[in-house]
């Protein structure tokens, strides 16, 4: 059992963050008679799922659904829900890997133009279409994803 500062060190998560993940429900937190917040094994499970979840770019929201399997039945019920959050992330983050392995390329390009000033003006042009289309494909993604 911990306290809210000794869970913060232990999780690398601020005390303010578990105190909104206590507020939004994604984490909610058991509480002592004396009213201070108190964390177990169990949540530290869920809090490093949370910080994975988090860190591959997952929504608040969809790391919510995520978090509040652990308090639902075991079931198909639960597995279909996983499920469906976890295929639609996982489709979003391979776009992004894709999106970021294509910007990748272009600064892997751009960084020799830069240790002489003509070889940048020579490319200059095509940097910038370059750009500009990876910067029309992130906005279709953030669309796709918004919808």
């Amino acid at each position: 059992m911990w306290t809210i500062k000794e869970f913060a060190e232990k999780t690398f998560v601020s005390p303010v963050a578990l105190r909104y993940y206590d507020k939004t429900g994604i984490l909610p937190t058991k509480r002592l008679e004396n009213g201070y917040r108190f964390y177990d094994e169990e949540d530290l499970l869920i809090m490093k799922n949370l910080v994975v979840l988090k860190y591959a770019g997952f929504s608040l929201e969809d790391i919510k659904i995520l978090t509040s399997l652990y308090n639902e039945p075991e079931g198909q019920s639960c597995n279909d829900t996983a499920n469906e959050v976890l295929r639609r992330n996982l489709t979003d983050m391979k776009d992004r890997i894709d999106m970021l392995q294509r910007i990748v390329a272009i600064i892997e390009k751009l960084t020799p133009l830069f240790d002489s000033h003509e070889l940048y003006k020579v490319n200059q042009l095509t940097l910038e279409q370059q750009i500009n289309e990876l910067f029309d494909q992130i906005n279709q993604l953030n669309t796709k994803a918004d919808k």
